[in-house]
């Protein structure tokens, strides 16, 4: 009896290894879109991989170059999710790895059970006028593209940024809609302001900020507040517990705008409708310093809603 159950399960085994291996779809659009993962892959796009140095060493794709967000962003743990000021430096780091303006980009992380940070990784990318950038799950991406010899990566000569300052929001300006009022006009010295005492009240607001073509009056009107942090998070603290702050705030969390592969998911607009944020909205993105809206941004911009920035400041630079 114990011979036969030994036959049957080597018997099983080695059907078992004769099966044909699942075929991975690559026909699915890596945006929305017409432009497939297969495609995107065949173009030899330079590879970032966004994991922690640790995970990378351990395994990675094959030509792939380790980078992390806070490689682009101000060391000041006050503003760390702001970026660099001298966006030229990113740029010649960036042609030091094979990127420049007209590159294809393919951006690998941990997905949905990361933080976002490929999609922060894309759009530190976007800001700077990289035109074809795409996330994916580091596994997605070894089942679409198996192959080992990648060509080597080749330095690209320095390049000037074209920024695309559509895609991020100061603090003031943030702060301006978030109130829905001018910021105070700002002057060098005391003696200045007092000079200007008699001036009625809102005589001195200024320079009125714009959004996508708007003035301030037209655009504040049109402004919700997309919080992507978790609910738990949200509901511990959020900008609905400041009594000044007047232009509606939604939580959505981050996930919902990628699927398992860590491409973007169009399912999210159904819930954007029914949170009532349409693609006439101007969305500011938020999470705590920047990353996790970062990828929404990102992920909002390739589904078609491009009046949408992210507050690269964050919660910590709100507080």
């Amino acid at each position: 009896m114990r011979a036969l159950v030994l036959l049957i399960a080597a018997v099983t085994l080695f059907t078992a290894c004769q099966q044909t291996p699942t075929k991975v779809v690559s026909q699915e659009p890596i945006i929305p879109g017409t432009i497939t993962a297969e495609k995107v892959m065949a173009d030899n796009p330079v590879i970032l991989d966004v994991r922690a140095p640790f995970e990378f060493n351990l395994a990675h794709v094959p030509g792939a170059i380790n980078v992390r967000w806070e490689d682009f962003s101000q060391q000041d743990p006050r503003y760390r999710g702001s970026l660099q000021t001298d966006l030229f430096a990113i740029a010649r780091r960036l042609s030091l790895i094979g990127i420049d303006m007209d590159s294809k980009v393919v951006v690998l992380g941990k997905g949905r059970q990361g933080n976002g940070e490929e999609g922060r990784v894309a759009w530190t990318l976007q800001v700077l006028g990289v035109k074809e950038v795409y996330t994916l799950v580091n596994t997605s991406y070894r089942q679409l593209n198996p192959k080992e010899d990648r060509p080597d990566v080749k330095n690209k000569p320095y390049w000037k940024p074209v920024v695309d300052e559509s895609l991020t929001i100061s603090f003031d300006n943030f702060k301006a809609y978030a109130l829905q009022q001018l910021p105070p006009m700002k002057f060098s010295s005391k003696a200045r302001t007092k000079a200007l005492g008699g001036i009625p009240p809102g005589a001195l607001d200024g320079p009125a900020p714009s959004l996508f073509g708007m003035n301030f009056n037209d655009a504040k009107g049109k402004v919700v507040i997309l919080d992507v942090r978790s609910p738990q998070e949200f509901g511990i603290q959020n900008l609905t517990q400041h009594k000044e702050v007047k232009a509606p705030v939604v939580n959505l969390e981050w996930r919902e705008f990628f699927n398992d592969k860590g491409m973007t998911n169009r399912e999210v607009e159904k819930l954007l409708t029914n949170k009532n944020i349409g693609k006439d909205k101007i969305i500011l993105v938020i999470s705590n310093h920047g990353v996790r809206s970062a990828a929404v941004t990102y992920a909002l911009r390739a589904m078609g809603y491009r009046q949408s920035v992210n507050f690269a400041g964050g919660y910590e630079q709100w507080k």
